[in-house]
């Protein structure tokens, strides 16, 4: 009985005693992943910076530049501009100068430009910085800038891995050429290798196009011709200052102004030559009419229309306002009408009939005098 149980303890010692020496190598081995996983995130992690700083850096960048300059003296600044071209190397990809001779004048003087020309340059990648510099130091006075850089590294790898792709694509065609027996199957093979060459040869120019827009960065320049280029400079400027070029700018811009309204008055001059030439044909006309049968007879209608007009106009007046025989009229006789004293009071008389009819009529009268169209 002893030996049953020891037998038994010693079992469960041994059972124990294995338990934890497996506890134990899970524990060990699941530290030892976990030190494995984070030494593989690390890494990772590491090769995920390597590549954003690659990509922010970027080995095909092409870069752009607009300037916009204003001078005094057009020629000279055009010189100069072709004299810092031809010393760096660059060359002029496109040109355009227009002249204000044949424009209409406004009267935004301060804004007119005489002449300006637009030029895009070519310049070498090494050589942008001193070529920027040399041009605010002698072309003329810097109005705008702006500088702008894209990263085409990811497009132009994939590019070349498609052409790769095509030309093996081609290589297997010239393959299945040699090996083709009928005409129908000649016939596909060169159908489908000239679409491959095709799509090779304009993804190629388009990796050709990239590189010389990476060498050579593009520079778009405006240079416009002043007469006279204002020193406003903003807020950088204190205020006596900004009031000073204010008052200048507004006395250049009235005197500009007096300028234009001149040239716009001998530009309108033939209009007024022609509006006054136009009156006075029509006064010689009217004059010439007048002396004519058919302005005569008009003249006499109107003047007979007139005296008829007045003759009505008097009789008018002569009926609203007779005469008396001796010689005055109703209305420029004076009456004084005495007080009535209580005894010559007398007492109403009523109307018949026949009074309030002749009244009626009488007043019926006075009221259609009254309404004589004729009346001034």
């Amino acid at each position: 009985m002893k030996k049953l149980k020891l037998l038994i303890l010693s079992l469960l010692s041994f059972s124990l005693v294995g338990c934890s020496f497996i506890t134990t190598e899970k524990t060990s081995v699941s530290q030892q992943d976990a030190v494995g996983v984070d030494n593989v995130t690390t890494e990772i992690s590491k090769m995920d910076g390597e590549v954003g700083a690659g990509l922010l850096i970027g080995e095909k960048v092409v870069t752009t530049v607009h300037l916009s300059y204003e001078t005094l003296k057009y020629d000279d600044s055009i010189a100069y501009l072709k004299e810092i071209v031809a010393k760096y190397g660059a060359y002029v990809e496109y040109s355009y100068e227009s002249s204000g001779g044949d424009m209409f004048y406004t009267t935004s003087s301060l804004s007119q430009s005489y002449r300006q020309g637009s030029y895009t340059i070519r310049i070498p990648k090494d050589s942008v910085t001193a070529f920027l510099d040399d041009l605010e130091g002698g072309l003329g006075t810097k109005v705008s800038e702006q500088q702008g850089n894209e990263d085409v590294t990811q497009y132009y790898e994939d590019t070349t891995t498609r052409i790769s792709v095509l030309q093996r694509k081609e290589e297997r065609l010239l393959a299945l050429l040699d090996q083709a027996e009928t005409v129908e199957e000649i016939l596909a093979i060169e159908d489908s290798l000239s679409a491959a060459i095709s799509e090779r040869e304009v993804l190629q120019a388009e990796l050709d196009n990239i590189d010389d827009l990476i060498d050579y960065t593009a520079l778009y320049l405006t240079v416009s011709e002043r007469s006279r280029i204002s020193n406003n400079q903003g807020g950088s400027t204190p205020f006596w200052g900004r009031v000073k070029d204010a008052f200048t700018d507004s006395l250049y811009s009235f005197y500009y102004w007096l300028q234009d309204a001149a040239i716009w008055f001998i530009y309108a001059l033939p209009f007024f030559v022609a509006v006054l030439l136009l009156l006075l044909l029509l006064w010689v006309i009217k004059k010439l009419f007048g002396k004519t049968i058919w302005g005569k007879q008009r003249a006499e209608k109107q003047l007979l229309e007139r005296k008829r007009i007045e003759a009505r106009r008097k009789e008018r007046f002569d009926r609203t306002h007779p005469r008396k025989p001796g010689g005055t009229t109703v209305a420029s006789k004076t009456t004084v009408t005495p007080p009535a004293s209580p005894t010559d009071v007398v007492p109403p008389i009523p109307e018949t009939p026949t009074a309030k009819n002749e009244d009626a009529k009488g007043n019926a009268t006075e009221e259609g005098d009254k309404e004589d169209p004729l009346e001034p």
